[in-house]
């Protein structure tokens, strides 16, 4: 399925996918400056939200980020998934030691890296939208649109530093509790 433009309010913006509840859209660095400057807008927001300290930092794999944005039909982000293109990405293994949080951190496995398209820097849902399937549809339409004209696998995917809630969705999205992680 291919994307197409659509223009709301005066602005042209790529639309990825559609839903009943909203619809996607693909915004990265070469779109109008008012594009980019929203989706800077949003980064913050999920930023702080995923209390995510370091906000200048780079993309972990030094390529740009693209953004995909999950809009109501009442024009209002809530969710988004920011992507990087990737080389490869390590299976996460947990410590079996606590943290000072009390929970145990992800760790890359020792094993050796395994190839992977897609990073995903940032995958965040606004909370009053969480657990209705925005996330996994979110992330079928990143699968479906990053690579043009085709579906990337779901083992070609890799997480970055994801949360205790993060963790738990890629889990069972992905099928396995070893799915990729990279920094």
């Amino acid at each position: 399925k291919q994307w197409y433009q659509r223009r709301v309010r005066g602005k042209t913006e790529r639309v990825v996918e559609e839903y009943h509840d909203g619809r996607i859209i693909l915004v990265n660095q070469h779109d109008p400056k008012s594009h980019v400057k929203k989706m800077e807008e949003v980064r913050e927001v999920v930023d702080i939200d995923l209390g995510i300290t370091d906000r200048n930092q780079p993309p972990a794999g030094g390529h740009e980020l693209q953004a995909f944005l999950y809009i109501s039909n009442a024009n209002k982000v809530i969710a988004a998934a920011f992507v990087e293109h990737i080389e490869k990405g390590y299976p996460c293994v947990s410590a079996h030691e606590p943290d000072d949080t009390g929970k145990a951190p992800l760790l890359k496995s020792d094993d050796a890296p395994m190839k992977a398209v897609c990073g995903i820097s940032r995958l965040w849902v606004f909370k009053q939208c969480r657990r209705k399937k925005i996330a996994s549809r979110l992330m079928d339409c990143v699968r479906a649109n990053f690579v043009f004209g085709c579906t990337i696998s779901k083992v070609k995917i890799a997480f970055s530093d994801p949360t205790e809630s993060g963790r738990l969705f890629a889990q069972t999205y992905c099928g396995t509790a070893n799915f990729l992680i990279y920094r």
